[in-house]
């Protein structure tokens, strides 16, 4: 006949730990036991079970939360067969099977030591972190802590969401959190009330159980504790409770959460409420200082690049072109973005995708042009190992990365025929097949496309599809050039001259009039990019007390040289410096350029050109 001890609830439910009666085994949460539990409640060496005079004793061996038999607290018990031991969150069964032959009670769990790997706090892998929390009557508490996490922004928010819960269900007279601050010592972040910070301490034996251990402690009547333990002098004496539970971070404890009472004492479903209360927080300030850690990345970022999340510019084709970003957000259709190189397509996607329902999902944005051909597919569709040369691991494609958001195709016209195939199928609803799989994928993903090439060009020359190049334009926005945005230009001057002096420390650096006279008339070949990177050469390269034009780097000013040789470009300036000569007249402005009235109309409304 083989006993054992089952695991009827908490971490390791489900368990069988077989029993020897040739000699004592251990339990606790040391790697030396030979019954090695996970629950952080668990001291190293909490109890001691063995066979003698015919039955099975359990003995407690001083542990600090101690043992209960059959829900009872006792140092010393004889078991029989279904009592059950409880530790914390783990409650074990007492099994004697009767009269089993060898083929059954082989089917007994083994556990083989050497190879249990002890985990002294809980992941997500655990089958369930608050099981005995919900037998207390706090699982709705959890509940309603668990969604306030969710809404919390910062760390601080999620600190004062934990203590208000804790202080309420109970009514702890001081809750203090702590945390390492870097050099392996523990300070306080958080005291309530704050005037009790300096009654918040904790003993150096203790720390070590608690924060390098990862192990829950619950100590009643402090000044009856284990003096080898925990100093009874001082602070300590005028509680009647205190619970310490450890604070986890990446597989690490880098903070206690503490709850002093002067009286009454703790229950104990307080005690399991606070222990699963800080495996939450330990997930919520985990969540809260990745999000701070991403917002300080991304404004560092914007900062660097000057970027603002504001179409800059007051002109009467931006008012138009941000109409038309508020229209076509709320639509659902793909987008084609239109426009020279450095005019802002990026942004104007950016707004777009703001615009939207699906401002709360990602934007991956995606540059086809760097992206070598023989990659492009396997990039944006993904693939698995070894479905190529080099493809040492699975790659999860870009528009299964974007999936219910966004995905920003920059440059779409450098995609391949075989790419276009399977865009086409996408914006088609139809599943796709990423590069050597077996099995298709289907996404719910807007794509946002963009080009500075003549994609009906391409159309003509066979080099893109041209049942593509419908689908992508279902709406199509044309981003202007920087010429054509008249005052924009001074807008943009003082937007990037106070980005670029608060950046390169030059606060007091003005900008001469004949260096402004200069960037107002000059053609601007490279738009928006070419106008802050010349701004943040002159911010460096300037003397005190301000930019002069020789420090602008632009060799040419105006339209006094062949910048572009494209007609339709050119088309453009003429028509419209047509019309500034006549009034905004049509009839005069054609005779001027030797067009009839009708092809003058045609061509304004092509371009766009306000009069």
């Amino acid at each position: 006949m083989t006993a054992y001890l089952m695991v009827r609830s908490g971490p390791q439910k489900g368990r069988q730990f077989t029993l020897d009666p040739e000699r004592p085994m251990h339990i606790g949460r040391g790697k030396s036991c030979e019954i090695m539990l996970t629950d952080p409640v668990s001291s190293r060496f909490h109890a001691v079970i063995y066979f003698e005079d015919g039955n099975w004793h359990l003995r407690d061996t001083s542990s600090r939360n101690g043992t209960l038999v059959n829900d009872q607290k006792t140092d010393h018990a004889r078991m029989l067969n279904h009592h059950t031991v409880k530790i914390g969150a783990t409650e074990l069964e007492l099994v004697e099977p009767a009269g089993e032959s060898t083929e059954e009670t082989s089917l007994t769990q083994t556990i083989a030591w050497e190879s249990v790997k002890t985990e002294h706090r809980w992941t997500a892998d655990d089958e369930d972190p608050i099981a005995k929390v919900a037998a207390t009557g706090h699982l709705m508490d959890l509940y309603s802590l668990s969604l306030s996490l969710l809404r919390c922004e910062s760390p601080d928010e999620v600190i004062s969401t934990l203590i208000e819960l804790l202080r309420d269900r109970t009514d702890a007279d001081v809750i203090g959190l702590s945390f390492d601050s870097g050099d392996g010592r523990l300070k306080p972040r958080r005291v309530e009330p704050a005037d009790a910070a300096d009654l918040v301490t904790i003993e150096k034996s203790l720390l070590k159980r608690i924060v390098k251990e990862g192990e829950a402690v619950w100590i009643n009547d402090p000044a009856k504790s284990d003096a080898s333990e925990m100093s009874t002098t001082g602070k300590d004496q005028m509680w009647s409770d205190i619970i310490y539970a450890p604070i986890g971070s990446d597989d690490t404890n880098v903070g206690v959460l503490q709850l002093y009472r002067r009286e009454p004492k703790f229950s104990e479903s307080q005690f399991e409420l606070t222990v699963a209360a800080a495996r939450l927080l330990s997930i919520g300030l985990s969540q809260a200082f990745e999000r701070d850690s991403l917002r300080a990345d991304r404004r560092r970022i914007a900062d660097r690049n000057a970027d603002s999340d504001e179409l800059v510019g007051s002109s009467a084709v931006m008012q138009k072109l941000k109409e038309r970003i508020e229209r076509v957000g709320n639509a659902s259709g793909s987008v084609l973005i239109r426009g020279e190189s450095g005019v802002g397509k990026e942004l104007v996607a950016r707004a777009v995708h703001r615009a939207s329902r699906r401002s709360k999902r990602p934007m991956l944005t995606v540059n086809c042009a760097a992206i070598p051909h023989d990659l492009i597919e396997s990039q944006l569709f993904g693939h698995r190992k070894g479905s190529f040369t080099g493809a040492d691991s699975d790659h999860i494609g870009w528009f299964q990365q974007a999936h219910t958001g966004t995905l920003f195709l920059d440059e779409v016209g450098e995609l391949t025929l075989e790419g276009q195939a399977k865009l086409l199928r996408i914006l088609e609803g139809h599943p796709f097949l990423p590069v050597g799989a077996t099995e298709e994928v289907l996404v719910d993903v807007r794509v946002i496309a963009a080009t500075n090439r003549d994609l009906a060009e391409f159309v003509r020359e066979k080099r893109f599809r041209e049942d593509l190049f419908y689908r992508l334009s279902v709406f199509e926005l044309l981003v202007p050039p920087l010429r054509d945005r008249g005052d924009d230009i001074e807008l943009l001057v003082g937007h990037f001259l106070e980005h670029f002096r608060r950046q390169h420390g030059r606060p007091l650096l003005a900008i001469s009039d004949e260096a402004r006279t200069r960037l107002l008339e000059y053609a601007w070949p490279g738009n928006v990019r070419q106008l802050r990177n010349v701004i943040d050469s002159a911010v460096v390269m300037a003397d005190d007390p301000a930019i002069e034009a020789d420090d602008l780097g632009l060799r040419d000013a105006g339209l006094s040289r062949l910048d572009t040789l494209r007609l339709d470009e050119w088309e453009r300036r003429l028509i419209r410096k047509a019309l500034e000569r006549t009034g905004g007249s049509v009839p005069e402005a054609a005779a001027l350029l030797g067009i009839s009235r009708a092809t003058a109309y045609r061509k304004i409304t092509e371009y766009q050109i306000d009069r």
